[in-house]
């Protein structure tokens, strides 16, 4: 049984509150965090050695950036990690997207108990998360994000009025929007009714904030919500024994308190009985493994998991923001990887995109 899992991730990891000009987040749209587990470090170590001999790679650390334009190295990572049966899980996240789910599941449908959980309203969370991030206009996440930044009576009221008169424009004629528009509305009569002064109910409209290392509030971080879901993978892959498991994450300089504390809390909630039942992750946690942080030049682990996540956070980026045609040999390594996939043990990459986004993959088609 592996023991050791290794993580690392690529694409900006700040919070999602501060989105830059256009919702480009500065050009880093797709968020990928990428978990490799491996039984033998030197044997892994080795084939490194030797794709960094083959494609005449000089710097000293095997990493993403230096691998750029190499997709037949990811090709042959891939080859390495089927022959040795490794299991890998990635998180390929759209930021917007991102957004569009924080807004259902605080400003639509702020959760209220056990029924959130059940796979029927996950579905629908999703399919109204689809409609947003396909429709809205910018001004509408612009207000939502200006909410989270600055919380305020006046920040909420502007985000929830944004949304209703953008979707009073589309209610009659489409049945989803006239959904939405019913659920906003009757949030925001439970806001008004709670009081918007309150700071207790703007807090219950807006995600959650987490707090980094001075004392700074940050919104909807990518990174942690992928990492619980990882976490919850490996829990489903280990059938729940993971007394013993060993996470072993690139060093975070500003997150690794939050990251900590996010998984303390998901282990929380499944002693309370509050977990979200997913078909490829189980968050019923009864035992707990060790989250740490290690330096990448070290560990040949980190840097197998930089690979992925380069390789996989660039290719979307190029196939869904800039408009590109992904070379044969990049959609060929793409594919390699996506077939690394075994949903009944949580193995693979979960995309975290709209459904019309995920049909412009390679692995599509």
């Amino acid at each position: 049984m592996v023991t050791n899992f290794y993580i690392d991730e690529s694409g900006n990891t700040g919070g999602l509150a501060r989105p830059g000009a256009r919702f480009d987040f500065g050009g880093q749209q797709i968020f990928v965090l990428a978990c490799l587990g491996v039984a033998d470090e030197s044997a892994l170590a080795a084939e490194l050695a030797r794709l960094k001999q083959s494609y005449r790679i000089q710097s000293p650390e095997l990493r993403s950036s230096s691998v750029e334009g190499k997709s037949q190295l990811i090709t042959e990572l891939a080859a390495f990690i089927r022959k040795h049966d490794l299991p890998m899980m990635i998180e390929l996240v759209d930021k917007l997207f991102m957004i569009a789910a924080n807004v259902i599941n605080t400003l639509v449908l702020p959760p209220v108990g056990d029924v959130d959980f059940t796979p029927e309203s996950q579905w629908l969370r999703n399919q109204m998360a689809e409609y947003l991030h396909a429709n809205t206009p910018p001004s509408v996440f612009e207000a939502y994000a200006a909410a989270c930044d600055a919380p305020s009576a006046e920040s909420v009221t502007y985000a929830f009025r944004s949304m209703l008169e953008w979707l009073d424009t589309r209610a009659q004629s489409e049945v989803i929007a006239e959904a939405l528009r019913r659920f906003t509305a009757d949030s925001f009569d439970d806001f008004l009714k709670y009081g918007p002064e309150n700071e207790a109910a703007q807090r219950r409209f807006l995600p959650l904030p987490d707090v980094g290392k001075r004392g700074q509030l940050v919104w909807m971080l990518p990174n942690l919500s992928s990492l619980t879901n990882i976490y919850a993978r490996i829990n489903k892959l280990c059938a729940g024994r993971i007394t013993g498991v060993t996470i072993i994450h690139d060093e975070q300089a500003h997150f690794d308190d939050i990251l900590l504390e996010a998984k303390s809390m998901t282990e929380g909630l499944a002693r309370d009985g509050l977990t979200v039942s997913l078909p490829h992750a189980d968050y019923r946690f009864k035992e707990q493994a060790t989250l740490k942080f290690a330096q990448s030049q070290r560990s040949p682990g980190i840097q197998a998991a930089d690979l992925l996540a380069g390789f996989m956070m660039r290719s979307a980026k190029a196939a869904l923001h800039n408009g590109e045609t992904l070379s044969s040999e990049t959609a060929k390594a793409f594919q390699a990887l996506t077939e690394l996939c075994n949903p009944a043990l949580g193995v693979g990459v979960n995309f975290v995109l709209s459904s019309a986004d995920i049909k412009r993959l390679p692995s599509s088609s």
